[in-house]
Formats: structure tokens, sequence, C-alpha cells
């Protein structure tokens, strides 16, 4: 009386399945650095852009200040000017970060700011807005630009 023994596997078997682990494992590792890479340019993409979100919540802070400086009243019609205005009138302001706060990124804006002249057809005043256009450079890296739109406060 002979048993069989059909427990095991053969050793073919078992090179073909090394054989295909080894090809689905190339493909995958090969394919790790073009993975690490996009990892690394996000990062750095996220990292300027949260930025230049925080300058350019400065600037409308700078913009929006409700102090009024005795020196923006006018002596003739008692008008007053607050800080706020009189910055987005002279577009003074904030100085940009420099690169180390920006993730290596070097931005600037144009100067002067481009002018948005709109009259509401309802109301027929006429509403100043300025466009602030922040461009963050660094060599070999994709061009950021951020652009915000900023209404005279009144």
């Amino acid at each position: 009386m002979t048993q069989a023994h059909d427990a095991g596997l053969t050793l073919v078997e078992t090179l073909v399945s090394i054989a295909i682990f080894t090809v689905l494992s190339v493909a995958v590792l090969g394919s790790l650095p073009g993975i690490l890479k996009v990892n690394a340019q996000t990062r750095d993409d996220q990292g300027v852009t949260v930025s230049a979100k925080a300058y350019l919540e400065q600037v409308r802070a700078a913009l929006n200040d409700p102090h009024i400086d005795p020196a923006n009243i006018d002596p003739n019609t008692g008008l007053s000017t607050t800080d706020g205005q009189k910055a987005f009138d002279d577009e003074a302001l904030p100085d940009v970060p420099g690169s180390s706060q920006m993730n290596g990124y070097t931005c600037d804006y144009a100067r002067p700011l481009t002018a948005i002249v709109t009259t509401p057809a309802e109301t027929g005043s006429v509403k100043t807005v300025k466009r602030l256009t922040l461009t963050c450079t660094q060599s070999g890296k994709p061009t950021q630009i951020f652009v915000v739109d900023y209404a005279r406060p009144l």
C-alpha cells in the first residue's frame, strides 16, 4: 500500500512564485523615487502657500486699520481718514517676508497695484478695488502666483 504525498509545493512552483513577487516588487519600488519627488514638491508648494496667505492676511489687516491719526483729519471739512484708508490710497503695504520665511521662495508684488474701478448700477457710486498680485519664484521650481483684490475701506 502506497500513500500519495501531495501536501507541499514543488520546487518549480516555489521558484515561479518568487519570480512573480520579484517582478512586482521591482515595479513598485521603481515608482518610489517619483512618488518622493512629487511629495517634496507638494510640501514646498504648501509651505509657500501658507506663508503667502499669512502675508496677504497681514496686508488685509493693515488696510482695515480703523485707527485715526490726527494728521489725517482735514481741517477745512473735519472729515477724517483712517490709517487703513490712507494705507490703501498710498499703497503702503507691509514688507514682503524674506525667502527664509517663504520656504526658500523670493516673493514680490508689482507696484503700483492694479486699480479696478467699478460703478454699481444700483448706487451710482464709484468703488475702488486694487488687485495685489504676489509672485513667488525659486530656481528650478514652478512660479507661484497669488492674486487678491482689496476694496478701499469706507
